[in-house]
């Protein structure tokens, strides 16, 4: 059996919760898996500052967090921690967002992407690049909202999101990737309401793993 650490690199309850649940919904089996957070990295990841201060945070800790688990999954929008946990770990770790992308090239689809915040932008576009899948990025929006705020005020952050799939939608028949933990719930939602271009990303990602585990790691 391998078992599995989806490692949230900050320190928030509650996205740790959010994770929990969108991979428990999957049917993983509870033995298989844990969802754990970083203690002393930002409670939230909002800036290039803030992420450095998660990596140099999780570099302290990874070991110890990872003692038990075969692979770890880095789940953050822009995999916060993946060279730290590549490097530690070598092929057992593995990244939320190269992840998705990855399984999407795989099957040979562009995505549609929505992120958050402008001032993230340049560090979203050096995520993408480091990948080695930004080739799957195709149209992007962004919803001008900080992640903080997206959790303390999520009917507003649903409506921009919401507003920004409709374009995308208009644009492209390609599948829409709202990224990021904070964006699950919302996106949940926009799926919900009929909104079938939007992915699941978790789903990508469990699919993605599985894959994986029979025939070698490549993200």
């Amino acid at each position: 059996m391998m078992r599995t650490l989806f490692l949230n690199p900050n320190s928030s309850d509650g996205i740790t919760g959010t994770l929990r649940r969108h991979i428990a919904r999957c049917g993983w089996p509870a033995s298989e898996w844990e969802v754990a957070k970083v203690q002393g990295a930002p409670r939230i990841i909002g800036s290039a500052e803030e992420n450095d201060q998660a990596v140099k945070a999780l570099d302290l800790s990874l070991g110890a967090l990872c003692a038990g688990f075969d692979r770890v999954v880095m789940m953050s929008s822009v995999d916060t921690g993946y060279d730290v946990a590549r490097r530690q770990l070598g092929d057992a770790a593995f990244g939320f967002t190269r992840s998705v992308l990855a399984q999407h090239r795989k099957l040979g689809r562009k995505l549609q992407v929505i992120t958050f915040d402008k001032d993230m932008t340049a560090l979203y576009e050096r995520a993408f690049d480091a990948t080695g899948h930004a080739s799957v990025v195709g149209n992007w929006r962004v919803v001008d909202l900080m992640p903080a705020a997206v959790a303390a005020g999520p009917d507003a952050a649903l409506a921009a999101v919401r507003e920004r799939c409709r374009e995308l939608a208009d644009a492209s028949p390609d599948g829409i990737f709202v990224v990021g933990a904070v964006g699950l719930e919302l996106a949940d939602t926009l799926r919900e309401e009929g909104m079938q271009s939007v992915i699941d990303p978790v789903s990508d990602l469990l699919t993605f793993l599985g894959d994986s585990a029979a025939h070698g790691p490549c993200a």
